[in-house]
This record gives structure tokens, sequence and C-alpha cells, in this order.
């Protein structure tokens, strides 16, 4: 009697399908509804971001552009998430790699304290780094590296779990043979393992500065003079005024996220072929 499939394959009716469509489509409008309300009022031709528009007009971008506060906003923005996100990715592959080939004491734990910030609430980190870096346990105040620490350390379990199974899942018999050939460990590292592995650094990399990019929490707490620009958005939510000047670059951020969340995606999966041989 041969092997049987153990795919599991579950029957649906047309009716099922038509059921689990409609379903499908308003979960996708209910995820995606704000984001698309929010680049159709950046298009707006008034000061009010509601139903009817007014026409359609540029303005808004042009302003945006135009205020000095916000091109600061961004740019700080902008180094935070480029620093943040470099430095999770290498502290992810740095404690990735040896828990995934080498034999370590009390690697369950390691691995566990390195995911442990994907569980405690953001708030708790904004306030227990603000305590800290008030009372100067590190002495370097508030402000952009405050605010770039912050976002490591809520960017790093992710960088993590992209890296550490990627790493885990390459034969080791190819590091065996580059061994038996005469390369060291940093040989073997840059030659065999880093080619392997770096679409999924770039990936981590990509996954890490979306989560900085847009992040208010830690960076409202640890914010001085020189605030991001969610902060800044935030803040200037308070204030109608303000309100249609700050939805267009809200909008290029929305897009750039998704651009880079797809990107990483799409990166990773090109190296899970890579490495597959396909």
């Amino acid at each position: 009697m041969g092997a049987r499939d153990s795919s599991t394959f579950v029957l649906i009716s047309p009716i099922g399908k038509r059921v689990l469509l409609v379903f499908f489509a308003v979960f996708l409008v209910f995820l995606y509804l704000p984001t698309i309300l929010l680049v159709i009022f950046s298009f707006n031709d008034s000061t009010v971001a509601a139903f009817p528009l007014d026409g359609f007009t540029l303005r808004w971008y042009e302003l945006s552009w135009q205020t000095g506060e916000i091109r600061q906003s961004l740019s700080a923005s902008l180094k935070v998430a480029v620093a943040s996100a470099a430095i999770a990715t290498l502290l992810a592959l740095l404690g990735s790699y040896p828990l995934a080939r080498r034999n370590v004491r009390f690697r369950p734990l390691m691995s566990a304290l390195l995911l442990v910030p994907l569980v405690v609430p953001t708030v708790v980190v904004a306030v227990s780094l603000l305590t800290m870096f008030q009372r100067g346990a590190i002495p370097i105040g508030l402000g952009l590296p405050s605010i770039m620490i912050g976002h490591v350390i809520i960017a790093l379990p992710f960088a993590v779990l992209i890296l550490l199974p990627r790493i885990a899942s390459i034969d080791r018999r190819l590091e065996e043979a580059a061994s038996d050939l005469g390369a060291n460990g940093l040989q073997t590292f840059r030659f065999v393992l880093l080619p392997l592995i770096f679409p999924s650094i770039i990936s981590a990399f990509m996954i890490a500065f979306v989560f900085s990019i847009d992040e208010v929490v830690i960076a409202s707490f640890l914010s001085s003079e020189q605030p991001t620009y969610p902060v800044y958005l935030y803040s200037g939510l308070k204030f109608p005024e303000k309100t249609q000047a700050l939805i267009p670059v809200a909008t290029i951020m929305i897009l750039i996220s998704f651009l880079l969340a797809f990107g990483a995606e799409a990166i990773r999966r090109y190296g899970e072929r890579k490495l597959e041989g396909r």
C-alpha cells in the first residue's frame, strides 16, 4: 500500500467562495480605506480634508516642500531611520550567526532575549529610556541619538526574525568544504555565507528602516528641539490650519513604507530561491 499524500485539501462550494471573496474585500477596505482617503485628500483644493472635494491641486505638496520645519523633521527622520536600521541589522547579524552556526550554551534563552522587545509595549520601552537618559545612566541626553537607540531596540527583533532562520537554513557542508580548502572562519563567512544571506540582510535593513521612519511613541518621549517627522505631524494635527500641508508628506511616507515592505519581501523571496538553487 503506497504512502498517502500528507497534503490537505479543503473543498469549498461556489457560494462559500463568494462569501470568502466578500469577507476578503471587506477586510481590504477596512485595512486600506484610511490610506486611500489620505492620498485623495492630499490633492484636494481645500483647506479642509473632507468630502465633497473642491478640485485637484498640487499646491499642498509645494507648500510642504517649501516649509522649513517639515524639511528639517524629514531630514531628522531619515538620519535616525538609516542609522538605526544599519545598527539593528548589524547587531541582528552578529547575534544570529553564533546562535545558528555555533554550539552556544543557553541558546533558547539567548534567542528569547533577542526577541523580548516584541512583547514589551513600546510605551514601556520609551519610559524606560527616558528615565535612563534623564538620570544620566547614558550621558547623551535627549535628541536624535537617544531616539536612534530606542529604534534599534524595537527594530532588532524583526531583523533577527529575518536573519536567524535564513542563516540556520544554509547547508553546513558548504562551510565544511570551504574549511577543507583552507579558508579560515572570516574567509568562509565572507565568501560563502555572506553572499547567500545578503538578500536577507537587505530585507532586514529595509524592514528596520520602515519601523523607524514612522515610529512616534519613542520619538515623542525622547525628542528635544528637533522632532522627527511623525512627531512633528502629530503635533501639527492639533492645528487645523496646518493639517492640509502635512498630509502630502504623510502620503509620501506611507507610499515609501509600502514600497519598502514589498521590496523587502521580494528580496527575501529572491534569497530563498537563490538558496534553493532555482
